[in-house]
């Protein structure tokens, strides 16, 4: 059964994609309460954009179902740390939209889910499916509501499922984010050691 096609779009509406084939079956929703994802969102200035105690709520898929639409220019990357995640945002209003590796030999790529902008008469809750994990709560400030961390092996088998179905199609290493040769199509943006302290808190 075919999945939904899903615009993701920036805050200002300068870069917009679509990632075709949204389903509980093409991708994972999780809640990540790690410190790289609250760091990240800190220096972005988008902190308001995440769950109650600093949760990011994500759609891990393939680059593979990712097209890039309007506003290629505008896309940019941070990265925490040399070895960290590639976390692409749209520079033109610092708006997180995809994290992946910072290399094509796993299909893998994590959608921020507050970018999805699907039409009004679809319910994003339904096509993206439920929470199946929630992870590093460790991390998470204090606060209410209380966490329960569960899934995580769940959600990295199914990471690897999916690379797994990739690598047979042939679209382990398709993906509009970086080039023939494997490199990002922008440089990324890579944090001093004194820029990632100041930004955690």
């Amino acid at each position: 059964m075919a999945g939904t096609n899903v615009p993701l779009k920036c805050n200002c509406g300068a870069f917009e994609a679509l990632l075709q084939n949204v389903s509980p079956r093409t991708g994972s929703h999780i809640h990540c309460h790690c410190q790289d994802c609250q760091t990240a969102a800190r220096v972005l200035g988008a902190e308001d954009q995440l769950l109650p105690r600093a949760g990011s709520d994500i759609f891990h898929t393939t680059p593979a179902h990712l097209t890039l639409t309007k506003g290629q220019e505008h896309l940019a990357c941070l990265r925490l740390s040399p070895r960290g995640l590639m976390r692409w945002y749209a520079g033109c209003c610092n708006t997180p939209m995809f994290a992946t590796m910072a290399h094509t030999k796993l299909a893998f790529m994590g959608v921020w889910v507050p970018s999805m902008a699907p039409p009004a008469e679809t319910k994003l809750a339904k096509v993206i499916g439920k929470v199946i994990a929630v992870v590093r709560t460790q991390d998470a400030p204090m606060g209410s509501p209380s966490l329960k961390e569960y899934g995580f092996n769940r959600a990295g088998f199914h990471v690897l499922a999916r690379h797994v179905s990739a690598l047979l199609q042939g679209r382990s290493r398709q993906t509009p984010l970086f080039d023939a040769e494997g490199a990002p199509i922008v440089t990324p943006r890579v944090l001093t050691k004194e820029e990632r302290l100041a930004a955690q808190k």
